[in-house]
């Protein structure tokens, strides 16, 4: 019986991920992929992300890589002068840190600040050996294999974690454990699409506070307790 309700479980969520990606693709077209980073500077990128715009995000990688040639540089530099170039992204003082302390766990790790390497390997044990360097969760991981490898990954931020919660489709209370539960659940091939769409749909149309629920492409499913249709 536990059997059964698992797997009636999991078809209504893998129904729910299909019908969201041909809504969410019906409202914003294809999203299509601007640019390629590599491992490491994807996965600064993603430091540089949290809690904030992707403006303040793109002015910060910016002053960043404008003020030091190389990640050597920016861990040799005095932490004042890297929180300095952070500034212009917010919470600077935090991500300099942690960027810095993510740098040396790599080059200690590897012997430098490459992880190219990781395109040889299928998904999961690529995710399995990003996670292996303290610092780097669930959600970088996949941040990097999405952006920088272009594998079938599907990174789970606040946007996302919070429309899908409201549709059904996870109901864990960990973001963690949403990017490690849905990972196999994504349709193949719609990874890409299906995380641009929904964040998209979570700025402009499913917000944390007074959502515009008329306007949105997936009203019917929805769950959340304060709807305003």
């Amino acid at each position: 019986m536990a059997r059964r309700r698992r797997s009636v479980a999991r078809y209504r969520q893998l129904e729910a991920l299909a019908t969201l990606h041909d809504r969410l693709t019906e409202a914003y077209g294809r999203p299509r992929r601007k640019r390629r980073f590599g491992p490491v500077e994807e996965l600064v990128l993603t430091i540089l992300s949290q809690n904030t715009s992707d403006t303040n995000r793109d002015r910060a990688w910016e002053s960043l890589r404008s003020r030091f040639p190389d990640w050597e540089s920016v861990e040799a530099a005095p932490l004042a002068d890297v929180e300095e170039a952070l500034r212009p992204g917010g919470l600077h003082r935090v991500k300099a840190k942690r960027i810095r302390e993510t740098l040396a766990r790599i080059r200690k790790q590897y012997g430098g600040y490459d992880l190219g390497h990781l395109a040889d390997l299928d998904v999961e044990h690529a995710r399995k050996e990003l996670m292996s360097i303290k610092g780097i969760g669930a959600k970088s991981a996949n941040c990097i294999l999405l952006f920088s490898m272009r594998r079938d990954a599907f990174p789970v931020d606040t946007h996302v974690y919070r429309v899908l919660r409201r549709i059904g489709v996870h109901r864990t209370r960990d973001m963690a454990a949403a990017n490690m539960e849905l990972r196999d659940a994504i349709p193949e091939g719609v990874h890409f699409r299906l995380h641009m769409n929904v964040i998209r749909h979570g700025r402009e149309v499913c917000h944390a506070r007074r959502p515009d629920c008329p306007a949105c492409a997936v009203s019917d499913l929805c769950g959340y307790r304060d709807k305003t249709v």
